[in-house]
């Protein structure tokens, strides 16, 4: 009886540990979009306390505003957030393909260079460019006396009559009063703002009559003024979702509708304090997570519905009361606003020069031919830098001296020649807040900025631009972009650098904070630099941090990261490492060959004279990761492999491997012969046990290496 007990308890507890241990493991395969519950900071703007040394050029914009309107209150929302990643950020392609941000009737610099011409949604969209995306994140390009200073209003219930509300549709299809009444109705009972609800209506509704205004089905006809659960390729899917979206919530009536809708925003934006038309869209409040709570993907929609709100209330007294609006700031915002693409041509890096027969060029101080000039271009032999350039065909130039400059580009007096390059050079960013400039020297505009451990390719190591104590190497980042960065932020990408690959199938999420919130779909294959490492577990994970090449930073599981071996990277720096041989052992007795996880072919050579290898499909393998399965001749004699950890026999041992121990576990499936051999990883016993799944677990997570004794 004492020996039931006994083996029904080792029973128990082997359960409990196997319940522990998947529970881990569904964490690392199906880990949830976890939130960050901060705030941003916000705090009522008194005239001195903004640091316009933080935050450049909001002051003034904001003191001129108070002095034409004094009954306005401006919040300054810190969202806490660097502005050159929160736009990396804003300009990612969700693990659906569609992008974050959507534009509409643009082309050239406003339409992201990767995408081109691909379009999304209706067809008429396009992935709006970071260009643009910065242009009308920056809120210095609205803080004006016009429509446009709406899009921060904080969205709080307003009083008004019903008539105000029925001269605000004037112009539209909705322009009735009981259409009116039900709105005021509405946003009275919900606590919402009637004109932006106005707004926000007739942005989704348009002006003419829309299918989605009233819709029939068995008799009872339903409304979805906000266009909620409208979606898809075509009109009939998206009638058919706002339809859908409509019956499930019993909108049988315009105020319905309204109530309904504007619970959804509430629910879904204004709870989390997403209170603007910008936050709306630009989901940068860090309450609940950020980025991925938008509204709307036209990055116009702010705008654009500001626009149409002012024009319903700039004859009402609504201005002139006490409103109050949210301004959000970022770290590391350029000096000078964000200017629109439409502005400047292209900012980059481009070599030009005199075309033969041309000399003494005259360098001026400003973009006109009356403006002083400051120097000129000798002969064709001069290779001159173009860093910007104007739709009005100006160019800003810099020479190797450090001189700055307009020049007017004429095709018949100037060409466009390849890039200077001397070298081809992988390089690491040594530094934080690294910014790639357009030019050479810390006056020359800012392409973007960089994070530590970035991966750069230099292609210009000459030093012909040296001055004032800093020699300025050209690059080129992973999405082609070129420019300038201090020598003094680079170093040599060697094998002790901490650059690995994700592994992962359908891609991996880079995550804000350990476990939390989700910046970006990281595709499989990605390069990125590790860049701190983490000492403890957190659910079931090593959370180390990474940067990407397009300067992307966060955190992954440590579990998805490959090195050039195929290995899983340790707990400890590359360069403070101990070095370990790679280990096989001949099995003579057994016919096989051990192996540990990263073998490859190129591994085998000390085992004989001549060697081959066979995948399962019987095709010669001559460099790849080795299978368990696989056939191995060395010397006339034929071998099985038996990778440790790899269970399936794909040659990577991953979460999948994992995922078949846990199924033989629970009976699921039974593993044989070589198979067997490779999930056994202790000592334990013969047959395969939950020691076996953890230890696997353990090397997944990086913390203990899979070792042939």
């Amino acid at each position: 009886m004492f020996r039931k007990i006994k083996n029904l308890h080792f029973k128990v507890i082997a359960m409990i540990l196997i319940f522990i241990i998947t529970f881990s493991i569904m964490q690392v395969l199906f880990s949830s979009l976890s939130r960050v519950n901060a705030d941003s900071n916000r705090y009522e703007y008194n005239g001195n306390n903004l640091d316009d040394g933080v935050y450049p050029g909001f002051k003034n914009l904001i003191d001129e505003l108070k002095a034409k309107h004094p009954a306005w209150r401006f919040v300054i929302m810190e969202t806490g957030l660097d502005w050159n990643q929160a736009i990396v950020a804003e300009s990612s392609i969700l693990s659906s393909g569609s992008p974050l941000s959507l534009i509409q009737g643009k082309v050239g610099d406003w339409i992201c260079q990767s995408c081109g011409t691909k379009t999304y949604d209706n067809g008429s969209w396009y992935h709006a460019s970071e260009y643009a995306i910065k242009y009308y994140m920056d809120a210095r390009n609205w803080l004006k006396d016009n429509a446009y200073i709406l899009q921060f209003l904080q969205v709080g219930y307003v009083e008004t009559s019903d008539e105000n509300i029925y001269n605000a549709l004037d112009g539209t299809y909705l322009h009735k009063m009981d259409i009116a009444r039900a709105i005021n109705n509405g946003c009275k009972a919900k606590g919402a703002n009637p004109y932006y609800i106005v707004a926000r209506i007739i942005q989704e509704q348009g002006t003419g009559k829309s299918a989605t205004y009233e819709m029939e089905s068995d008799g009872v006809k339903y409304y979805n003024l906000f266009n909620i659960g409208a979606s898809g390729n075509g009109n009939g899917n998206i009638v058919s979702g706002a339809l859908a979206y409509a019956k499930s919530h019993g909108w049988t009536s315009v105020q319905k509708s309204v109530e309904g809708g504007i619970d959804f925003l509430f629910s879904g934006y204004l709870k989390n304090k997403q209170d603007t038309m910008y936050l709306n869209k630009f989901d940068v409040e860090s309450k609940n997570g950020v980025y991925n709570n938008q509204y709307m993907q036209n990055i116009e929609a702010p705008t654009r519905e500001a626009t149409l709100m002012y024009n319903k209330i700039k004859d009402t007294e609504i201005l002139n009361q006490t409103l109050t609006f949210v301004i959000p700031v970022f770290y590391n915002m350029p000096s000078e606003r964000c200017a629109s693409p439409d502005e400047t041509s292209e900012t980059g890096a481009k070599n030009i020069k005199l075309r033969s027969g041309h000399s003494n060029y005259n360098v001026r101080e400003a973009r006109n031919q009356s403006s002083k000039v400051i120097t000129t271009v000798e002969s064709p032999d001069t290779i001159v830098l173009s860093d910007q350039r104007y739709r009005d065909g100006w160019h800003r130039v810099v020479l190797t001296n450090g001189t700055a400059g307009y020049i007017k580009f004429n095709s018949s007096i100037w060409e466009e020649i390849d890039d200077v390059t001397n070298c081809n050079e992988q390089m690491s960013l040594s530094g934080d807040g690294v910014n790639l400039r357009a030019g050479p020297g810390i006056g020359e505009p800012i392409i973007t900025t960089l994070s530590k451990g970035q991966l750069v390719n230099r292609i210009d190591n000459s030093g012909r631009y040296s001055y004032n104590g800093i020699t300025w190497d050209r690059v080129i980042l992973a999405d082609g972009r070129q420019g300038f960065i201090s020598r003094d932020y680079l170093e040599a990408a060697s094998n002790d650098s901490e650059v690995y690959t994700i592994s992962a199938n359908g891609g991996l999420f880079l995550r804000e904070t350990p476990g939390g919130n989700v910046i970006r779909l990281l595709p499989n294959g990605t390069t990125v630099t590790r860049t701190e490492i983490a000492e403890n577990e957190l659910n079931g994970n090593y959370w180390d941090k990474v940067t990407t090449p397009e300067g992307a930073t966060g955190y992954v599981a440590r579990a998805y990261l490959r090195d050039s071996n195929g290995n899983v990277p340790s707990g400890k720096r590359k360069d403070n490492d101990e070095t370990t041989e790679i280990n096989v052992k001949k099995d003579d007795e057994n016919k096989a060959i051990l192996m540990e996880p990263n073998v490859k072919v190129d591994n085998l050579k000390s085992l004989g004279n001549k060697i081959s290898v066979k995948n399962k499909n019987g095709e010669e393998v001559t460099k790849a990761l080795i299978g368990t399965g696989y056939k191995i001749t060395i010397d006339g004699k034929e071998y099985t492999a038996i990778k440790k950890g790899d269970v399936n026999g794909d040659g990577e041992v991953d979460v999948i491997d994992l995922a078949k121990i846990k199924r033989e576990l629970i009976g699921k499936i039974k593993l044989e012969n070589e198979y067997k051999s490779a999930a056994k990883l202790s000592k334990s016993s013969d047959k395969i046990d939950v020691i076996d799944l953890a230890l696997l677990k353990r090397y997944l997570i990086g913390t203990k290496n899979i070792e042939i004794k």
